[in-house]
Order: structure tokens, then C-alpha cells, then sequence
């Protein structure tokens, strides 16, 4: 035996215009929500990509070389630096120093190359291969290379002072977020790449 169902209807004033008022207002909100509902749902998404971009920033490291000729106690000192000047840590994957476009495979070869005089004194120096792997945090910075000024080698000293200036890097680093950039440590615009490929460092003293 089948039972009647009593399908519900929406309740009428019994007034044609007043039902179609309800009947549109309802519709209407209806239509409201949903408006607000999508609106509310952009502006949590623009605001997690900012929230996204502000930590980016705020994790944004940046590398520049540096070159002096004075130590921190004011004595004659040559010194090349990498320095990270931005607000987080730079993942150093590779570094390439060149001089006069040419690479620099050890500081013994480029001193005597630059440098060094036949018959003196050679020049002795301090190096740290920091700048080719690890993690440089912000504000920090490496000694890449560090040459005193001594008597017996005054004149080969002299000459160094003047080529440090044509000695170029060339880093790959990355952000914590794996967002990756060349320089040469001199340019306020790195160049993005997607990625850096580490690269083993022969040994500077080699």
C-alpha cells in the first residue's frame, strides 16, 4: 500500500506581489552571501601570499664582496671578503674568484703570478674556504684571503694592494626558501636562477 506524501511548501501570504517580494529578497541574500562569502575568500588568500612574501623577505640574504687594505687594528692588511649583508642566512653551494679573468686555482699560484718578487721574501697569507660551502647568517662575514704587510716582502705587498682590485667573485647562493642567485659580489641585482650545483673547491693551498 503506497503512502501519500505530503510535499511541504513554502509558506504564501496569499498576496501574489508580497510573496514575490519575499521570494526575491531571500534570493537576493542568497546571493549577498555567496558574494561575501567568495570576497572573504579572496582577501584571506591575497593575505596569506603576503603574509608568505613577508617572511621572504625577511629571510632575503644578499652577498658582497669586499677589499681593504687596512686591518681592524689599523695595520697594513689585504684582505678579501664575502660578506652577507641582507636579513637571513645564504647557502653557499659554490665560489669562483678570478683575477684578470682568469681563475684563481690556488692563492700560492696567484701570489707569485700578481705578485711576488724573484729573490724576496714570498708573500704569507691566511685563507678560509668558508666562501665556497656552508651557511653564511646574516651580518656575518668571511676572510677569504689575508696578507700582512712584513718588511721582507714590502714590495710584493705593495703590488697586491693594487691587484685586489681586479679580483672578481662569482657566487651561487640560496634563501632558506631555496630561491637562488649569481653575483659578483659588486651588483645590488643578483641574477635568480632556479637552483645552485654545488661544486667540490680544490684547495687554495694545493
Amino acid at each position: 500500500m503506497l503512502l501519500d506524501v505530503e510535499r511541504p511548501e513554502p509558506h504564501k501570504t496569499g498576496h501574489h506581489k508580497i510573496d514575490l517580494i519575499i521570494g526575491g529578497s531571500a534570493l537576493f541574500l542568497s546571493l549577498v552571501s555567496l558574494a561575501v562569502a567568495v570576497l572573504h575568500g579572496h582577501t584571506m588568500e591575497r593575505m596569506a601570499n603576503a603574509n608568505a612574501q613577508l617572511v621572504q623577505a625577511n629571510s632575503w640574504p644578499f652577498l658582497q664582496q669586499g677589499t681593504s687594505n687596512v686591518g681592524d687594528k689599523g695595520n697594513s692588511l689585504v684582505a678579501l671578503t664575502v660578506r652577507n649583508t641582507g636579513v637571513g642566512p645564504a647557502k653557499i653551494y659554490s665560489s669562483e674568484l678570478r683575477y684578470k679573468g682568469a681563475v684563481i686555482q690556488n692563492w700560492d699560484k696567484f701570489l707569485d703570478d700578481c705578485c711576488n718578487v724573484p729573490g724576496t721574501s714570498k708573500l704569507s697569507y691566511t685563507s678560509s674556504d668558508n666562501a665556497n660551502f656552508g651557511v653564511l647568517r646574516a651580518g656575518e662575514e668571511v676572510n677569504v684571503l689575508s696578507v700582512p704587510a712584513l718588511d721582507a716582502d714590502r714590495v710584493a705587498w705593495h703590488k697586491l694592494n693594487v691587484a685586489r682590485n681586479e679580483v672578481s667573485f662569482k657566487i651561487c647562493y640560496c634563501s632558506v626558501f631555496d630561491e637562488c642567485w649569481t653575483t659578483n659580489g659588486k651588483t645590488l641585482s643578483p641574477t635568480p636562477v632556479k637552483t645552485c650545483e654545488a661544486k667540490e673547491a680544490a684547495s687554495q693551498r694545493d
